[in-house]
């Protein structure tokens, strides 16, 4: 890896770089036209750079890229186009992302409003898992 005043061999770089550096194939054929699948797309990536990347693909890619996410940010992003989010259920079930009013995909997730989510966590919902009680 080439910077300004330094080079760094990447097996010395930080896990996200490493990240990207595996998955620069598989982008670029999405760019150049393919389809491409990948898993976790947002693990050790931070949400600033992954959303920077995908308005990148959306507007320079000719392709598709489809991936799994446990990232709501990108949600905002994909959000301009019709068809590009779906929500796997706790069944297994696919719920395409539709329009709801002036909510953001992101904060319907978050408060669980998305039909099949599992996602309804709340804050009350740790009360007496982390104990401070030296009995435990």
């Amino acid at each position: 890896m080439v910077y300004e005043a330094y080079k760094i061999n990447a097996e010395f770089e930080s896990t996200g770089i490493k990240k990207l550096i595996k998955l620069f194939a598989y982008l670029k054929e999405m760019v150049n036209g393919g389809i491409v699948f990948i898993d976790e797309f947002d693990s050790n990536l931070h949400d600033v750079y992954l959303c920077a990347l995908l308005e990148y693909l959306m507007e320079y890619g000719d392709g598709q890229l489809c991936f799994t996410t446990h990232n709501v940010g990108p949600m905002d992003i994909l959000k301009q186009n019709k068809k590009s989010i779906d929500f796997l259920s706790e069944d297994h079930k696919i719920y395409p992302w539709k329009t709801n009013g002036n909510y953001s995909p992101s904060k319907l997730y978050r408060n669980g409003m998305i039909e099949g989510s599992p996602f309804n966590v709340d804050s009350i919902d740790f009360i007496g898992i982390f104990s401070t009680d030296e009995e435990d």
